[in-house]
């Protein structure tokens, strides 16, 4: 049976062989409006710098060269949803063997910066239009399984999460992490930049990984493991690219199991105090609450029983068992928050638009048992501005209520319920769980056909940001993030640490992007 989001997700997914196969079609005026958000400004001051470029076609924070505005250009590379700019195609490498990075590597004489799925905050990977010797490495000759062990397996660094998953599946293996919910990304991009799950329970896909097959700076190809104290795991595995090029990733695995999910509908009062409760009891446990009518979606998953599993292997186990009837307790804040999006993105609230489908989803709330992937790995990738802040477990209630207080004096400013998800210690040295357990929120505006986002869109998108950095937060290095709002070097235990080994890998910064040498250097 074809899971009805599988439309959208393929897509998605064709939106993104598109971008990664350099056919993209050149740039529109959204660019222009992207352009904006990649520097993160705030809404007065999107239309004095689109007429800027109007005047002079530059931009140094996004790349943009004073000789052509991109507008007017064929040759450009997107991101995944086609809007925002990353690099001019012929600066784009695609290289085949090892030797033939590691040369270009060494023997670089500008940046070297590495595209994934082209989901992260494009600032990560962005190079300067006008640089001729900057080079955008595309590893897609780098892809699927290399080897496997009884409890391990190797894939190579441009294999997306959703083909791990498929090739464990065959195996009857799977992750020993909750998976987080897009799987188009690529495994060496969800580990560099800190990808997650939820569940208090474990952590992260970084702290899965085994060892690295990486080439360095300088050309040198290593093999970085726990226990090599040069070159440490724990720091290269969350590491922005920054560090190395990633070509090889060996994962812990384990023997595949089978979930249950329940869905409850409850007020935000009994989210508020039951929450840290839900995560010591149930594996993975997720969370979106509409402030708007101050009702939650909750979702408690945990090990189904032998009756419900032997129920869903009965099936052809290609979509998740419906165990309960449809629930309608949502249905009145679904639609409300389909109202107010369609107004702010110019689009009809009955739209089949990829943002539309992911609000509407909650109207559907049924229990349901499957394998993981199912459950967890079914999110649909829109244009958006999409922000996600960790704060320390224990100050959960504070910052949520904080938030309360915000989103009570200014009521409709999201087009989407805040996401709770919790998520256990990690071992990377960057991961803001690296000093112990967090609770990530995120919060998003979703962008219109034309690249607009409402007026007050990235005001918003700061403000939140600035409200959690009174409750220790950091932010998702991913995701669209304000870097001179965070305390880095005070509320990451390695964070000098990591600074030093990366001069001392990367003296001439080569790996180190425009917007990175801000928080690095």
């Amino acid at each position: 049976m074809e899971n009805p989001d599988d439309t959208v997700y393929s897509q998605a997914q064709a939106r993104l062989r598109a971008s990664i196969d350099i056919n993209m079609p050149g740039l529109t005026v959204s660019s222009e409006i992207n352009g904006v958000l990649s520097r993160q400004l705030s809404a007065p001051m999107v239309v004095e710098f689109v007429r800027s470029l109007s005047q002079s076609g530059s931009d140094s924070d996004s790349g943009r060269s004073s000789e052509a505005n991109p507008s007017d250009r064929e040759d450009i590379l997107h991101n995944w949803s086609g809007i925002k700019t990353i690099a001019r195609n012929d600066q784009v490498h695609h290289p085949t063997t090892v030797t033939e990075i590691a040369e270009l590597i060494k023997h670089a004489q500008s940046k070297v910066h590495v595209i994934g799925s082209g989901l992260s905050y494009e600032s990560l990977m962005s190079l300067a239009l006008d640089d001729d010797d900057a080079v955008l490495l595309s590893l897609t000759n780098f892809h699927g399984l290399v080897s496997t062990t009884d409890t391990t397996a190797t894939f190579a660094a441009a294999t997306t999460v959703d083909e791990v998953v498929q090739t464990l599946g065959k195996m009857d293996r799977m992750m020993p992490c909750s998976l987080g919910v897009i799987g188009i990304q690529t495994l060496a991009g969800a580990i560099s930049t800190g990808t997650h799950g939820q569940g208090l329970l474990q952590s992260d896909y970084a702290s899965i990984v085994k060892s690295l097959k990486v080439v360095l700076p300088n050309g040198d190809v290593q093999t970085v493991t726990a226990d090599n104290t040069v070159l440490p795991l724990s720091a290269f595995v969350t590491s922005l690219g920054t560090l190395s090029v990633i070509l090889e990733v060996e994962i812990q695995t384990k023997p595949r199991r089978i979930f249950y999910c329940r869905k409850l509908a409850l007020p935000y009062s009994e989210f508020l105090q039951r929450y840290p409760e839900w995560n010591h009891a149930y594996e993975y446990v997720k969370v979106w609450w509409f402030p708007e009518t101050s009702l939650c979606q909750v979702w408690l998953v945990e090990e189904a029983t032998l009756s419900q599993a032997a129920e869903f292997l009965a099936t052809d186990r290609s979509a998740p068992l419906k165990v309960s009837s449809l629930s309608d307790s949502m249905n009145v804040t679904v639609e409300k928050y389909l109202k107010a999006m369609s107004h702010d993105t110019k689009a009809s609230s009955s739209s089949d638009q990829p943002q539309f489908k992911t609000v509407r989803r909650f109207a559907e709330a049924t229990d349901l048992v499957g394998y993981h992937e199912q459950i967890l790995c079914k999110g649909i990738p829109a244009p958006q501005v999409n922000c996600e802040i960790a704060v320390p477990f224990e100050k959960f209630q504070a910052a949520t209520e904080a938030l309360q207080r915000w989103s009570k004096l200014q009521p409709g400013r999201i087009h989407y319920p805040f996401i709770y998800r919790a998520a256990g210690k990690s071992s990377a040295w960057l991961s803001p769980a690296n000093a112990g357990p967090v609770v990530w929120i995120g919060f998003l505006v979703y962008v219109a056909e034309d690249g607009s986002v409402r007026s007050d869109g990235m005001e918003t998108m700061q403000k939140l940001q600035q409200i959690l950095l009174d409750f220790d937060g950091l932010p998702h290095w991913g995701k669209h993030f304000m870097d001179s709002y965070f305390e880095f070097s005070e509320l990451l235990p390695n964070f000098e640490q990591f600074l030093q080994l990366r001069r001392q890998l990367d003296p001439k910064n080569k790996l180190l992007s425009s917007f990175l040498k801000r928080i690095f250097l």
